[in-house]
């Protein structure tokens, strides 16, 4: 191939973010958005496979910051779901561009799942 044709060519960084309730790759996805953004030229993109039902928010509030120093760089951003991105995993869809999720995805509204114990019955009884 010519060597100008290949200086011209748009990369699409790829890198995934699996499921996991303490998004303990946090450090692992600052480390990558900072080698991608540091050797990304312009016009060049990142793809990120996100699968996550969400967790701590202060664990994926630091993962979507992440995420967001892509758009600090005028780069563009895709998720792509394949199963869920629910609660936290959709906070970080939220920073993308453009989202690709299957048919059958499930994704989320941020902070809908929570535990309410109902102690009505047991005050009744005491």
């Amino acid at each position: 191939e010519d060597h100008a044709a290949v200086v011209g060519r748009k990369h699409l960084f790829v890198t995934t973010f699996p499921e996991d309730t303490k998004a303990s790759q946090v450090k692992e996805i600052r480390e990558e958005v900072t080698a991608i953004v540091r050797s990304a030229k312009p016009d060049d993109e990142a793809f990120l496979v996100l699968e996550s039902g969400g967790g701590t928010v202060t664990e994926y509030g630091l993962a979507a910051a992440q995420l967001k120093r892509f758009r600090d760089a005028d780069m563009k951003l895709s998720n792509c779901v394949e199963q869920v991105a629910a609660s936290g995993g959709y906070m970080m869809c939220c920073i993308a561009d453009h989202i690709v999720a299957s048919p059958f995805a499930v994704l989320g509204s941020i902070g809908v799942i929570s535990d309410m114990p109902n102690v009505y019955e047991r005050l009744k009884k005491e």
